[in-house]
């Protein structure tokens, strides 16, 4: 029983996600797009805690339907509500793009029909927290410390760039 509710949670969220990435694509106003990716990144970490990744739910939540779209917001508040659009791509860069994507589509598809995927995984009755933790202070000190080190400069970048002189 408690397989078959986790299947329809499954489904429900993965229909949900993807409504919300469509909302997100096709919606006339930008605040709207906003809110629909909203709907679809807490549908992704829906997914996860279904698939007993709790952290990664968390960082889902937390940097992504989070700061990500705070900070996307007020980006769309901050900008004047007039801004002339340069005109579409011309028609043959339409129909490649059209070709690349139905090509990556069945590239994906093919792959997901024809690989070896396990029947079912043993799901963690357990937080993992802790385990990722520590073998991210231990195990992976120094990738994690490189990462940081990166994102730093990264960060020092950006304010070089945006300062005005």
């Amino acid at each position: 029983m408690t397989d078959v509710i986790a299947a329809i949670a499954f489904y429900v969220f993965a229909i949900t996600a993807i409504a919300g990435a469509l909302g997100t694509v096709a919606a006339r106003r930008i605040i709207h797009s906003a809110l629909f990716l909203v709907v679809a990144l807490g549908s992704v970490a829906a997914i996860y805690v279904l698939l007993s990744a709790d952290f990664v739910a968390t960082v889902q939540v937390l940097v992504y339907t989070g700061a990500i779209v705070i900070l996307l917001l007020f980006a769309i508040m901050l900008t004047p509500q007039q801004v002339e659009l340069p005109a579409f791509a011309p028609v043959g860069q339409r129909f490649a793009a059209g070709v690349v994507a139905v090509g990556l589509l069945a590239l994906i598809g093919a792959t997901i029909l024809t690989g070896p995927w396990p029947v079912a995984a043993v799901p963690l009755d357990r937080p993992t927290t802790q385990e990722l933790g520590r073998a991210m202070l231990t195990t992976f000190v120094f990738p994690f410390e490189l990462a940081s080190l990166v994102l730093l400069v990264g960060m020092i970048g950006a304010i070089l760039l945006a300062r005005e002189d």
